[in-house]
Order: C-alpha cells, then sequence, then structure tokens
C-alpha cells in the first residue's frame, strides 16, 4: 500500500459522509509531491505552505499544464478540515481558514505560474519539451523504451541552440527541491563553487545531455563506469542467462519460462548461492551459515523444486525481467531467444548496465526500493570514502517509510528494521553499485550512476525514492 493510501482513504470517506469536494487524485498529487520534494509530512500545514505548493512546487515539479485550480483550492480546504477535525493535523499548522484564504489568494497566480517556463524544474522542462516534439514519455510499454525515447528527447534538446535552450530552461535546475538542493551542494563541494576540475568531462561522457550548467550532477568518468558493469556478477549472470537460453527456449503465455527449463537453468547458474544468501538474513543475528557442502546440494534442490512457476522463483525472476527489457531477450511466439550483441564500446557497456540495474530496480519489492535508493544516495556524496552500515541503520529508522518505525521504540522493533535493510541491500549488492569493505560500503563509479537515475526515477513516480 502507497504510504499516503490510507490518510487518502481516511480523508475521502470524511468528506463523503460531509458532502465536502475532495478529489482523490488531486489530494495524491499534493502529498507525492510535497513528500519527495520538501520532505513535509502531509499533516504539516505551517502558513505559507498552501501558496509555495500551489507556486512554486506544483508549477516546477507537478504534472504538466494548468489543473482545475477551482477543485484543488476545494480539495484542499476539505483536507485541512479533516486533518484539524480529526486531531490529525500537526500543531505547527496554521489554521484551516487562514490556509484556505492563503489558497483562494494563491489561486488567482497559479495559472500563470503553471504557465511559466522558467518555474519549471529542469525535468519537467526537459518532458515538455519532449511533448511538443512530439516524444512523450506518457504510455511507453517498457524501461527499454522509455530510455530510448528519453535520448531522443536529449539529442533533439541539445542540437537546439544554446540560447533556445536557455531560453526553454528554468533558472534553477531543482526549483527549491531538497533533494535537489542537497545534490547540488554535493556537487558544488566536490567541483570547488562550480568549477570543474582539470579530469572532469561533461560532454562526450555525457550520453544524458543534463551536466551542463544546469546545476545537476554530471554521471561518473565512462571508461570507469563501464568496467564496473563488465566486472558486475548480475550483469554477467543476465549474459549467462542469455547465452543458455541461446535460439529459443519455450515460455508460458506469461512469457515467463517453463517449469522445466526454469529449473534446469536455476542449476545451470548456481542461482541457489544467491538465494542462500538472501535466506541468511532471516536470521535475527546477521550469522552466516557454514553449511557442509552434502547439506548445501540437499538444500539447492529443495528450493529447486519447490517453486512451480518461474515467476515464483526470485533469483531468477530478477535476472529474466531485466534481460528482457534490456534487449538481452526477447519473445517470439512460445519461446525466447536470445538477441543481445556483444558491447562493443565502453559506451554500449555502460548502456546496457544501467538498463538493467533501472529494470532490477523498477521491479524490486516496494518495501525494500526506499532503503535501497536511499543507501544509493547517501553514497553520492562525492567526499564519502565509504558508508558504515550503522549509520545506514540509523538513517533508516528514522525514515517515515520503515513500517517498524512508527510501532515502537523497543529493541524488538529495531531489530526487524536492521534486518529489513539487510535484506533489501541484499537485492543489489550482487550489481556492483557498491562494495562491502566488512561493515562498511563503498561507493563505485557504477553505482553513482544508478543513483543519479534512481533520482529520476522516482521524481518521475516509476518506483517510490
Amino acid at each position: 500500500m502507497d504510504q499516503h493510501e490510507l490518510l487518502i482513504r481516511h480523508a475521502v470517506a470524511w468528506a463523503e459522509k460531509r458532502r465536502q469536494p475532495l478529489d482523490r487524485d488531486l489530494l495524491q498529487t499534493v502529498l507525492e509531491l510535497r513528500d519527495f520534494h520538501d520532505a513535509t509530512a502531509p499533516q504539516d500545514w505551517p502558513a505559507g505552505s498552501a501558496e509555495h505548493l500551489m507556486l512554486v512546487r506544483w508549477p516546477s515539479h507537478g504534472p504538466s499544464g494548468e489543473p482545475d485550480v477551482e477543485r484543488l483550492v476545494a480539495t484542499l480546504d476539505s483536507f485541512w478540515r479533516f486533518l484539524r477535525g480529526t486531531g490529525r493535523m500537526a500543531s505547527s499548522s496554521a489554521d484551516p481558514r487562514a490556509l484556505t484564504k492563503e489558497a483562494r489568494r494563491a489561486a488567482q497566480a497559479m495559472p500563470a505560474a503553471c504557465a511559466d517556463p522558467s518555474r519549471h524544474g529542469a525535468t519537467k522542462s526537459l518532458i515538455e519539451f519532449g511533448e511538443s516534439i512530439g516524444l512523450s514519455l506518457e504510455g511507453v510499454a517498457s524501461v527499454e523504451e522509455a530510455n530510448q525515447r528519453l535520448q531522443q528527447i536529449v539529442e533533439a534538446w541539445n542540437a537546439l541552440p544554446q540560447d533556445q535552450r536557455h531560453a526553454l530552461s528554468s533558472p534553477s535546475a531543482h526549483q527549491g527541491s531538497l533533494r535537489g538542493i542537497a545534490a547540488t551542494e554535493l556537487l558544488a563541494g566536490a567541483l570547488g563553487d562550480g568549477e570543474l576540475g582539470d579530469g572532469d568531462v561533461v560532454d562526450d561522457d555525457d550520453p544524458w545531455g543534463l551536466a551542463d550548467d544546469s546545476g545537476i550532477i554530471p554521471f561518473a568518468d565512462l571508461t570507469e563506469v563501464a568496467a564496473g558493469v563488465r566486472s558486475s556478477p548480475f550483469v554477467q549472470q543476465c549474459r549467462r542467462l542469455a547465452e543458455w537460453v541461446g535460439r529459443g527456449k519455450e515460455v508460458t503465455p506469461k512469457e515467463v519460462l517453463r517449469l522445466a527449463p526454469a529449473r534446469e537453468v536455476y542449476d545451470v547458474l548456481g542461482l541457489w548461492e544467491w538465494e542462500r544468501g538472501e535466506q541468511q538474513l532471516w536470521d535475527a543475528a546477521g550469522d552466516q551459515l557454514d553449511l557442509p557442502l552434502r547439506s548445501e546440494e540437499l538444500l539447492s534442490t529443495a528450493a529447486r523444486d519447490s517453486f512451480r512457476s518461474a515467476a515464483d522463483c526470485r533469483p531468477l525472476d530478477r535476472l529474466w525481467l531485466p534481460s528482457l527489457e534490456a534487449g538481452l531477450l526477447a519473445i517470439e511466439g512460445r519461446r525466447a531467444v536470445a538477441v543481445g550483441a556483444e558491447p562493443r564500446s565502453d559506451e554500449e557497456w555502460r548502456h546496457l548496465g544501467v538498463m538493467l540495474l533501472a529494470s532490477l530496480l523498477i521491479h524490486t519489492e516496494p518495501l525494500y526500493v526506499h532503503a535501497v535508493v536511499g543507501a544509493l544516495v547517501h553514497l553520492l556524496d562525492p567526499a564519502r570514502h565509504t558508508l558504515p552500515l550503522d549509520d545506514l541503520e540509523d538513517w533508516w529508522w528514522q525514515s517515515p517509510r520503515n513500517p517498524y518505525a512508527g510501532p515502537g521504540e523497543g529493541r524488538t522493533w529495531r531489530t526487524a528494521s536492521d534486518r529489513l535493510l539487510r535484506r533489501a541491500l541484499h537485492e543489489m549488492d550482487d550489481t556492483g553499485v557498491w562494495r562491502r569493505e566488512g561493515g562498511q560500503l563503498r561507493p563505485t563509479p557504477l553505482g553513482h550512476d544508478v543513483a543519479l537515475l534512481s533520482a529520476q526515477l522516482a521524481e518521475a513516480g516509476v518506483i517510490e525514492g
């Protein structure tokens, strides 16, 4: 369930009972915008927050075009009344009547604010430019298609004369987004107040075309990222899967391997090793299991025989979906076939790695995604050499998206929180986005690029970041 879903349900039921106007979709957009870009709780509405929402946050990062402003004001008014009437409103909030007056004043200027390109964030500006030339990201069927469409938009954007790009761009790339501000501050600290160092490259090594004077963090060195992709166990497993599929393996109508070949490749790729690592994390102390070889073989056989569909086998499914979406595999009728060619350049290696890992993030268990993205973003700090797991566990314990942070302060809840984080990190341990060094995570160039992409995916609503 979405983190705001329960609150929205209660608000909708409250409004219906009192015949108050409340648009569920508008309210969900409001709460998501404030949560992601302003790190603000849905119950916290101090004086000035209504104006900020309508004249800054919605124009900069909200949906393209102008919302039904009158309906938005009515929805906000009902929501504020609901919060106050049910005792949910934060003590720092203004009176609902004062907030509604503030919203009505802002409503007069909101249409012009939404239509002003200088108020749009960088991602929104790029997406709207794409829509203006007939390249919309709406309705894309896969990660690969989205990536190809975005690259087409970027190429068209880069082909514009510089004065046109500046005219279409916002003077502030992040328009006050706390996440954007934090990332830009990290970059400024690394590059000496925005000045590029001798080894920094922002042209040929930037396929997205976003590492200019817009304030967005540039991607990592192409050669280093490509090397990270080549050495990634996850990427190599996907390539081994494609090699095994070869000219064709039978699939079900749901486009997953049939049971017999699924069990075969489970053994061929040694997928028990990944699953064994996941099972170890269910131990509260995180102890490593030191099993005799014969015991491992028996457990591997039991695990292989336990799933009744390839989709039930997590270690296989996490390779299968990314391999399809990154173009290593394709479905032709009732068979899967290998179609991906060997990458021939550093650029092609980076493209393959980023595509595979973006798809893996998208299909990761929703409960784990926020913890994974949080770890990646923590490692974006260019001054950080390692990240202690203890620090990451403390951050996760305070996260509003941690299901164990709210019920209580006891040791049992904290242990459950730490275990969930460890299982979430295990999802990416074999990808090369970080390196384990005892109780620390060390950042990698590949992880840097995936962290930037994960922030874009979260902002676009593709993943819960």
